[in-house]
Parts: C-alpha cells; sequence; structure tokens
C-alpha cells in the first residue's frame, strides 16, 4: 500500500471523509469518505487506467456511476447508470469493446428485465431478458428489416411468434422450436393500408380440415417443450391429450373451434371444477373477449392453468 500524505493530513485534523487515497499501486481514490471507506460521491481510478466516478457506499460502487475504459491511451464510457454491491444493477446504458448498446434493466451484474440491444451491425432485439440472455417476449429486428414477434427462451426463438419477410411481403405465424419455425401458417402480409391477410397456400398440399391438424400440432409442440423443461402438471400424457381433444371435438364448430361462451361447459366435461370469476379472471388475462373463438392449442393451455401446471 503506497502512503498517501493529503489523507493522513486529513486525519490528523479530524477530517478523513474528504481526500486521496491510494489502495494499491498505480491506483487511486479521491472523494468523500466514512468510517475510513469510500462513502458518498467519489472518482476511482484502477491500475491498469480504467476510470469510475459515481456514488459508493460502504467501499463499494452503489448508487448512480459511470465506468470508463482505457484504450488507446484514451478513456472510453462503457456504462452509465445504476450500482449495487459493485455490479450493475438498477437502469444503464452498456457499450462493449465492438460498439453493441444495450440500454435496459440490470440485476446483480447481468441483463435482466427490459431492455434494448443494439448491434453495430443494426440489427436490434427490445423485449425482455433473464440472467444476461434474451427470455419472454420480445421484437427482433435484423439487419435487412425483417422482423420476428414472439416468445424467446434461452437466447433463441421458442414457442408463438410471428416472422415478417418484408422482402417478400409475407409473414410465418406459428411455433418455434430452439430458434427454428417448428409448425406454422405462411401468409401475405396486409395492405399497409389496412385489411386483413390471406393464407400462403402451397400448391402441393391439400388439407381438409387445416386448422383442427395445425392447432393439434401446435399443441403437441407445446406439450413436448413442457416436458422437455421439466414442466410437471404442465405436462400431459398421450391418454390426458387424447381426453381433451375428444372432449374439444365435441363442442367445437365447422372450423374446428369452440366459441368462448361454451368453454364453462368444455372444462368441466373433463371433470375439472373452475369458478365463474376466476375463470373471467383468466379470459381476461389472455385478452380474450365473449365472442371469441378458441383453438384447440389454446385450449390445452388454458387446461395447463386450469389444472395447476403453470
Amino acid at each position: 500500500m503506497v502512503p498517501n500524505k493529503t489523507y493522513f493530513k486529513n486525519k490528523k485534523l479530524n477530517n478523513p471523509n474528504d481526500g486521496e487515497f491510494s489502495h494499491v499501486p498505480g491506483s487511486k481514490y479521491k472523494g468523500e469518505w466514512k468510517n475510513n471507506k469510500k462513502w458518498g460521491f467519489g472518482t476511482q481510478t484502477y491500475r491498469r487506467g480504467d476510470v469510475y466516478e459515481g456514488e459508493w457506499e460502504n467501499d463499494r460502487r452503489s448508487g448512480k456511476g459511470t465506468y470508463y475504459v482505457l484504450k488507446n491511451k484514451k478513456l472510453s464510457k462503457e456504462y452509465a447508470g445504476d450500482w449495487l454491491n459493485d455490479k450493475k444493477d438498477g437502469l444503464g446504458v452498456f457499450i462493449d469493446g465492438s460498439g453493441n448498446k444495450y440500454e435496459g434493466m440490470w440485476v446483480d451484474g447481468l441483463k435482466h428485465g427490459e431492455g434494448k440491444l443494439v448491434m453495430k451491425n443494426g440489427e436490434t432485439y427490445e423485449g425482455e431478458w433473464n440472467e444476461g440472455v434474451k427470455q419472454g417476449l420480445g421484437t427482433l429486428t435484423l439487419e435487412n428489416g425483417d422482423q420476428y414477434v414472439g416468445s424467446f427462451a434461452g437466447g433463441k426463438k421458442e414457442g408463438p411468434g410471428r416472422f415478417f419477410y418484408y422482402s417478400t411481403n409475407k409473414v410465418y405465424e406459428g411455433e418455434w422450436v430452439d430458434g427454428a419455425p417448428k409448425c406454422g401458417e405462411f401468409k401475405s402480409m396486409p395492405p399497409r393500408g389496412g385489411g386483413t391477410s390471406e393464407t400462403f397456400l402451397l400448391p402441393s398440399l391439400s388439407l381438409s380440415d387445416a386448422q383442427s391438424v395445425l392447432s393439434s400440432a401446435v399443441a403437441e409442440v407445446r406439450q413436448d417443450r413442457a416436458s422437455r423443461s421439466g414442466g410437471g402438471d404442465g405436462a400431459f400424457n398421450e391418454k390426458d391429450l387424447e381426453q381433451i381433444k375428444l372432449a374439444f371435438n365435441s363442442f367445437s364448430n365447422n372450423e374446428g373451434m369452440v366459441k368462448i361462451m361454451d368453454l364453462q361447459g368444455l372444462i368441466e366435461s373433463l371433470g375439472l371444477n373452475v369458478g365463474r370469476e376466476d375463470l373471467d379472471a383468466l379470459l381476461e388475462r389472455i385478452g380474450a373477449e365473449a365472442d371469441d373463438d378458441l383453438t384447440y392449442a389454446e385450449f390445452v393451455d388454458i387446461v395447463v392453468v386450469i389444472s395447476g401446471g403453470v
């Protein structure tokens, strides 16, 4: 440890709360002190030349602060925002050595919560993060303008999502597994002035009940995902799915859908008990209206929730 004349002079004068003190050779702190610890506002210059300027508590970076890195004899801002116990924690902006910029929430030094990442090549992701990886709902916009809007898990596309191919004016809507499309529909995008999209049909394929087949495939994908992730009660066995599908078909209309108004009776036919208030709360949570139709895949998700799977 290198002695510091200013620090010891202040200490003799009963004023150790402001001054400079070098903890290790080449490092220096200038700022406020409390109980002989960095506490308040101060600037720390590290041995390799990096600098932190901001708030401290109990000898650790805590509060608002900015961290600069020394590169080519020039200081560049790397992170500005909230800190807790020497780690990024709260709202902050981070720019890495490649020029990629993240602005959003942090927990324990990792991206966590809502945030936006802008890559140097123009690609962006805006949405939810969990322990440093994309997790939850988000929007990924590629360098060429194509865009994915949907669910992520473990940093990859996983679950329901839409991929917009703006160069061809088409959109894929369906389930994604491990970053790749698993089953869904390929449609033309609605015109800019509004209107509805039209299904883009492949001439070599024709199904008499396409919606029912698609819903069944989506339900199987979701159940397989629940099994792989250790979903426990959230995943049904083959016999359970067969019973659920038979009940659904008995209530479905010609389009292979079930009206929301028939949902209570359908649930009760499976031997499940759910109060009207609880069911209404669930429907409000998923944004369903009284005159909406439910697909088989959506019904399976509802049964998972009601049976305590999530």
